[in-house]
């Protein structure tokens, strides 16, 4: 992009699409590999990210869907091996999910692609312009949150 004109929205966007595009490639071509569709990819995701067991309530809060979604999604993920229930102590009428070993190996090896992936997208920043660069996605990050909060 050149530097000497005012850069536009669409063009910010489909730099940083480009930019991330194959980072995302990497973490669909393994869940496509192990027949995981994207909506139980995104769950699985989430459950290694937290990185502790989640009540099936709290997911279908966190997901703003209903918790027949998540009951769904679920399903699919435990009949791959990739996630379990178990009874929660504290609520003999609650279910945790937690992630799996199997699941955990899965996610592993997204995150090695992806860490390698990440080098080399930010390799030529400088440690002050990587700084920047996460206090920007921060910030569209929390523009992004505010708006979803916002109803129209």
């Amino acid at each position: 992009m050149p530097q000497d004109r005012e850069i536009t929205a669409p063009e910010l966007v489909t730099a940083l699409t480009e930019a991330v595009s194959p980072l995302l490639r990497h973490a669909a071509g393994v869940f496509s590999g192990n027949q995981v569709p994207f909506s139980q990819a995104s769950l699985l995701t989430q459950l290694h990210e937290l990185g502790a067991p989640q009540r099936m309530s709290a997911l279908a809060h966190r997901n703003e869907v209903v918790p027949r979604t998540v009951t769904t999604l679920v399903d699919g993920l435990e009949r791959r091996g990739l996630v379990q229930r178990t009874p929660d102590p504290e609520d003999r009428r609650a279910v945790l999910v937690e992630i799996t070993e199997k699941g955990a190996a899965l996610m592993r090896e997204i995150e090695w692609g992806r860490q390698a992936l990440a080098d080399e997208l930010v390799n030529g920043l400088t440690p002050a312009e990587r700084v920047e660069f996460a206090r920007l996605l921060t910030k569209l990050r929390t523009v992004s949150e505010n708006d979803k909060e916002c109803p129209e």
